[in-house]
């Protein structure tokens, strides 16, 4: 096929997509952003618009998809949310008054990671772009927010990565080869955008004079880079990149700010995923979640700062107390803080307006906001003075005087201001002089034309005359045919229509010439002045920052103090014994699901002595999982400051909490769902350590009987014998055998859930007490699901069958292994072994277990290799 013969305007197209082969290009036209080429088939498919083309010829014909420039916010937050990378070029002059082609140049590159518009990120949670240097096993790290000025670094471990990304949930990574950008695809999922640096290498000195010039450093020592080559390497990466894309100085990034994995909670992946902190395992929302729980802030800040904190956990035992601390004074003081949150309910997001003051996008209403923002500051200091801890009253201090900043404000935009920054109705008149001068001349001007057109009324005696204004003709007086007669000799006609003639006089030219300056000056004057409070504005970007920071901080004390409040939270202390005791526990999120019913709180107990494992046993649905998730949410809760559900809660510090629940598969991976189980359970078995919180549900349910059950069995020695002794294990599980181990193991204690049983109904207690369940109900739990009868008939007879063959061959094969062990030439056997014997073979055989003859097998076999 030919090669389209291209017009000026389509080589001007692509120009500007040869400079960016990876991005849509949205190309003004008019009233119109075009596309063109493979860009247009793209648009067309994401965002459902039509496919055309340019010129019908065939051998010229060229695909064109297009949208209205003005429904610019509707249709790019698709494109990013398809993660396209978009450039936006701009016509930048009049095309009526262009020589030629219309000059256009680009005005803004937006990526997923790069958003600084609240507008286009349609999401009050952070919106990060992360960079990644990586050398051999180690990566540095670097994520900003380049919305807020968030910036933030860390250094670690290939082991730990995908857990930090999961964290993160960057809209987007840059790297520095294309094939990490494969690796990490293959592995996070091809939801994150990747982009690559624009060099393949970048050596320390060049990081650290990037930094340094951005912050106006002499060192970076201060801040922490300098001990951390490659995350100082990141840091750069992610500056350079995005001052690159957006032309532009980032002044709103004045601070960066080092964090260690080591300093709180680690939480893997399958830990955030199975406690549903953020996202629900059925829906992948936040419905349902801990986050929706617990998230009743009042400011977009307040809420991003709450899911740093969920999937961030302390570890310093003196911050999290100063931070329950703050939340038992605001509980006592309920009232005052109530009225705080009233105040903050009036703020928006400050810091995302700090992120548009920054690129020079803000519009007029949106620094009238920030004025209106800062105005209340005054009155949440007076009401900190209710307070006495030294942190809330530090958080007071940190509150500035703001009142230079509104002052200049108001004195400066009007009331109502116009959205648009270049169409005037934005400053207000008295501010200047000359602009006050223009504005009288433009109102006058409207009186004067409503006296003109009484005046020529009268003097030519034509009642219907009257003096319009349109784009085209400006103004024009305007007759009807049948006055034509009327018209005086100095009018000039200026336009024929179908009954009435248009026409200009000397006069009301020279008015016109006079007016029209005058408003176009005002537009000009206005934009001057609005671009001056605007830079005065930029200079003042780190306090607005800190203000919103200190509001963030407030707004998730007040948070946590009124979930607390309203739903009975206990203050958690915390022991150095290392004792985790809840009292009447209770799941924080399944009560507020459940509403008008009750739910039946629980206790929990672990030590590091006598009971560090506990083995949970009962049917499905009776509330083991759920008894499973709330310890686990308590120790979380506790741990980022926040009171926990329970009538009293004593625990350690954890350093990681794991979980392993559920069956789920990465068949994409070639993983099936026992493989994914066992590839959770071996993460916990290599990176648990005697600090940890390790949940298990079902372990080993996902092969046959014999190999789970061994599993099962192993993996609770382990946890037991091992390195991790004294870990806080629960263990939830239908393998009844494993419930001898508390026989034989000190450490391990059984728990049940409590099932009352009516004739063929069972009655779930969801009370979880000492002991272990005799069955497992799951015939009657089918039951209870709708599988007909004859099914549920043939089930139990099968189990009773299948139960009594068991008993039987695990009686005959014990006691056949006795004998040949027994069996001369035999050496001396002690004298308690017969007595082991004796009871064995007085066991009936739907008393014997599986437990129980595996149990005699390895006493005799310890007893044979002691006495070789």
């Amino acid at each position: 096929m030919a090669k389209p013969k291209l017009t000026p305007m389509l080589e001007q197209f692509l120009h500007f997509k040869h400079q960016h082969p990876d991005k849509i290009v949205l190309f003004r036209m008019g009233d119109f952003y075009e596309t063109f080429f493979g860009d247009a088939e793209i648009c067309a498919k994401i965002l459902n618009i039509t496919l055309t083309t340019r010129n019908k010829n065939k051998e010229n014909s060229v695909p064109l998809a297009g949208f209205p420039y003005h429904s610019l916010s509707s249709y790019l937050p698709r494109l990013i949310t398809a993660n396209q990378k978009v450039v936006i070029c701009e016509q930048m002059e009049d095309p009526k008054k262009a020589k030629g082609l219309v000059k256009r140049e680009i005005v803004d590159i937006i990526t997923p990671g790069s958003i600084v518009d609240a507008e286009y990120i349609h999401s009050p949670a952070d919106n990060y772009l992360t960079s990644l240097v990586q050398e051999g096993s180690e990566y540095g790290l670097a994520s900003v927010d380049i919305s807020t000025g968030k910036f933030s670094f860390t250094q670690l471990q290939k082991e730990n990565l995908t857990a930090e990304i999961e964290r993160l949930s960057p809209k987007e990574i840059l790297v520095l080869e294309h094939s990490q950008k494969e690796e990490l695809a293959e592995c996070l999922g091809n939801q994150i955008s990747y982009s690559q640096y624009e060099d393949d290498q970048i050596n320390i000195g060049q990081a650290e004079t990037i930094l340094k010039e951005h912050f106006s450093l002499l060192s970076l020592a201060g801040i922490g880079l300098g001990e951390h080559p490659l995350a100082t390497k990141a840091a750069a990466m992610a500056i350079s990149h995005l001052k690159e894309l957006k032309k532009n100085d980032l002044k709103h990034i004045s601070k960066i700010e080092y964090y260690s994995l080591g300093s709180c909670v680690q939480l893997d992946k399958s830990t955030v995923a199975n406690l549903e902190l953020t996202k629900s395992l059925l829906e992948g929302t936040t419905q349902g979640t801990l986050l929706q729980v617990l998230d009743q802030t009042c400011t977009p800040m307040g809420g991003r700062k709450l899911k740093q904190w969920l999937l961030r956990p302390l570890m310093d035992q003196e911050a999290i107390e100063n931070r329950h601390n703050i939340v038992e004074e605001m509980i006592e003081k309920i009232e005052q803080t109530f009225a705080l949150r009233d105040l903050l309910n009036q703020i928006g997001d400050i810091a995302r307006l700090t992120g548009k003051l920054s690129s020079g996008s803000i519009n007029p209403k949106e620094i009238l906001a920030i004025a209106q923002y800062l105005n209340l500051s005054e009155e949440i200091k007076t009401i900190l003075d209710n307070f006495d801890s030294l942190p809330l009253l530090h958080i007071q201090d940190s509150i500035q005087d703001y009142q230079h900043i509104t002052a200049k404000i108001e004195k400066t935009i009007c009331t109502s201001p116009q959205k648009l920054i270049t169409q005037g109705g934005i400053v207000n008149s008295e501010i200047n002089p000359e602009l006050h001068k223009l504005h009288r001349i433009s109102s006058l001007g409207k009186s004067w034309i409503l006296d003109l057109e009484k005046q020529e009324k009268e003097k030519l005696g034509i009642h219907n005359l009257k003096i319009d204004y349109n784009k085209i003709f400006g103004y024009y007086i305007e007759i009807s045919k049948r006055q034509a007669s009327k018209v005086p000799e100095h009018y000039i006609r200026k336009q024929t229509l179908v009954n009435c003639e248009r026409f200009i006089s000397p006069e009301l030219k020279e008015f016109e010439s006079k007016v029209l300056g005058a408003e176009e000056r005002i537009k000009e004057l206005e934009y001057e002045i609005f671009c001056q409070l605007r830079t005065y504005l930029q200079e003042k970007m780190e306090q607005l920052l800190e203000f919103a920071d200190t509001l963030a901080l407030l707004d998730v004390y007040a948070n946590f103090a009124q979930v607390s409040f309203h739903r009975n939270y206990c203050k958690p202390k915390f022991n150095q014994e290392k004792i985790l005791e809840l009292k009447d526990s209770f799941h924080p999120v399944i009560k507020e699901l459940l509403k008008a019913q009750e739910f039946i709180p629980n206790d929990i107990y672990l030590d590091n002595a006598k009971s560090n494992i506990i083995l949970i046993t009962g049917p499905n649905m009776a509330g083991k999982s759920t008894y499973l998730r709330q310890v686990a949410l308590s120790a979380l809760m506790a741990q980022i400051g926040c009171y926990v559900p329970a009538r009293t809660a004593s625990m350690p510090i954890f350093d990681k909490i794991f979980t392993r629940v559920g069956a789920s598969d990465n068949l994409a991976k070639g993983q099936s769902t026992f493989l994914v189980e066992m590839l959770e359970t071996a993460s916990i078995l290599n990176f648990a350590s005697q600090d940890s919180l390790v949940i298990l549900d079902e372990i080993g349910r996902g092969t046959s009987t014999y190999d789970g059950l061994s599993l099962a069995w192993a993996i609770i020695e382990h946890l037991h014998h091992s390195h991790m002794k004294g870990v806080k294990t629960l263990f939830a599980t239908h393998y009844h055998e494993l419930t001898h181990l508390a026989d034989t193991l000190e450490g391990v204690r059984n728990y049940n859930v409590i099932v009352e049983k009516e004739g063929d109904k069972i009655i779930f207690m969801h009370k979880v007490l000492p002991g272990k369940a005799l069955q497992s109900y799951g015939i009657d739990v089918a039951q209870l699901a709708g599988i007909p009868m004859a099914v549920i008939s043939r089930a139990k007879e099968i189990l009773q069958t299948l139960e009594d063959s068991q008993a039987e061959n695990k009686k005959v094969t014990a006691l056949a292994q006795l004998d040949a062990f027994s069996a001369p030439p035999a050496k001396k056997i002690p004298p308690y072994l017969y007595q082991v014997e004796k009871e064995l073979q007085e066991i009936s055989p739907d008393q014997m277990t599986p437990i129980q003859a595996l149990q005699v097998l390895s006493e005799l076999k310890k007893i044979v290799s002691q006495d070789s």
